[in-house]
């Protein structure tokens, strides 16, 4: 098995038991148009009379350039806030991050791209920026905490740039290295945009080296091989690449493993790879029934829903709702009493409900917001449950017209499908097309399901 499906198997299954994180260096920084430590001295050097190329220790660039009093660190500060404040375009790969179900996340980067790309979601964030702020309880229900741990450019005067900066690291800054090393040893992470040259991470990664020498906790890593168009001749880059080749093997020390891209657009890939297969651990209950149908009707999709919640929640698979009328109320009840049933109370990170606001009297429904909360909901299912979808019109009743456009949503994602055509409305619908469709209904590229048992009569409905 290769180091890549490796990751993909392992850290998929970090997600799904709430159990990974990520630290994020500055190469994300750099693919969405920020400098490289490189070129944020660069000038700085260059008012020193250097050659920011002829200087290997960069942080001491930033030293020389603030003085040994401290007098020139307000001139350094600044030239560092001009290049940092404004607000980039967030790169794809940080936005499939952020609908990742990650709790916390680590940065070495100044800038705000992290809180961005989880804002663009609608996902709270809570930032520890220093170390006062690390003891404060947090302050949001549900909100991702982003430890900064280099600073933040929302406070620029307390950013680590020199290298006293780092000297008195331990001092000032001391308990974000035991928090991240505890991180480390209990959880699984993945290290992006990191050349792992920074001196802190070196520090963390040498301890947990000393307390698990022989089996240190897995990790992972992506990183872009050498590439001949990055070199002037073969041998340059044959020497780069056999540096690389050493620089992989010896990161197993500290239960690194790298896996290897040749362009950067593969991390984009990656992500949504990673996020594809969390997204098959997610069943979307797709449907609704009105309870004035006038018939038997109701109280028979109310059963197959709420059966089919107990189901999902007998198992470890997440569920997902719009909480459609009937079905939502049923499934979730299904689901939450069986959970509760196995002693299972993780009910925030087995459920995901985006409840569709519903009119009042005449209102119109707000069908933006509606197609937008579709639009969420299909990404981040990776399987569709189709029960009923029905409503009255005219006194009578037809299929639900919504149940049909997250049937194209889910479709457009690749989702798996399953209606239960026996519940009728929209779902009876959607079986019947998927009887004479092309979609793939065995094997392991299957991406629906034709034959279902309910109640004990089969049905050869989807």
């Amino acid at each position: 098995m290769s180091d890549r499906d490796v990751f993909l198997r392992e850290y998929t299954s970090a997600l799904a038991e709430d159990g990974a994180s990520v630290l994020v260096g500055a190469g994300t920084s750099m693919a969405a148009g920020y400098p490289s430590w490189k070129g944020l001295l660069q000038e700085i050097a260059g008012d020193l009379g250097l050659e920011i190329e002829d200087v290997d220790d960069l942080t001491a660039v930033a030293q020389w350039a603030i003085g040994a009093d401290h007098s020139n660190r307000t001139t350094v500060l600044n030239a560092i806030r001009e290049q940092i404040e404004p607000d980039h375009a967030i790169p794809s790969a940080l936005l499939s991050l952020a609908r990742l179900p990650i709790r916390e996340v680590w940065t070495t980067n100044y800038d705000r791209l992290i809180e961005r790309a989880f804002g663009e979601l609608g996902r709270p964030v809570d930032v520890r920026a220093n170390q006062e702020q690390l003891a404060l309880r947090k302050r949001r229900a549900g909100a991702v905490r982003i430890y900064k741990m280099h600073g933040t450019i929302d406070a620029v005067d307390d950013l680590v740039i020199s290298t006293e900066d780092y000297e008195l690291y331990r001092q000032r800054r001391g308990a974000f290295l035991g928090l991240l090393h505890a991180h480390l040893t209990g959880m699984t992470f993945l290290f992006v945009g990191m050349s792992l040259t920074d001196p802190n991470v070196r520090h963390v990664l040498a301890l947990l080296r000393e307390h698990f020498p022989t089996t240190p906790p897995r990790h992972f890593m992506i990183a872009r091989r050498p590439q001949r168009a990055d070199f002037g001749s073969d041998d340059a880059h044959a020497a780069r690449l056999k540096r690389h080749d050493y620089w992989v093997r010896d990161l197993r020390r500290y239960g690194l493993v790298v896996v290897e891209i040749d362009a950067f657009a593969e991390i984009d890939e990656l992500m949504d790879e990673l996020e594809r297969r969390v997204a098959r651990r997610r069943i979307w209950m797709s449907g609704s029934w009105p309870l004035d149908a006038g018939d038997s009707s109701a109280g028979f999709v109310h059963d197959v829903a709420r059966a089919i919640g107990r189901r999902i929640g007998s198992t470890d698979l997440f569920m997902l709702s719009g909480a459609g009328l009937l079905v939502g109320s049923a499934s979730l009840s299904g689901f939450l009493e069986t959970m509760q049933g196995r002693g299972e109370w993780d009910f925030d990170r087995r459920l995901v409900v985006r409840p569709f606001p519903q009119p009042v009297g005449d209102a119109e429904p707000d069908r933006q917001h509606w197609a937008e909360l579709r639009g969420e909901l299909a990404r981040l299912a990776g399987i569709v449950v189709f029960v009923g979808g029905a409503k009255i019109e005219s006194g009578g009743l037809v299929s639900a017209t919504g149940v049909f456009e997250e049937r194209a949503l889910a479709d457009g994602r690749g989702a798996f499908l399953l209606p239960v055509g026996a519940t009728g409305g929209a779902a009876s619908v959607i079986a019947n097309e998927l009887l004479t469709s092309a979609l793939p209904s065995t094997g392991s590229k299957a991406l629906c399901i034709v034959g279902t048992r309910i109640h004990g009569r089969h049905r050869r409905q989807g």
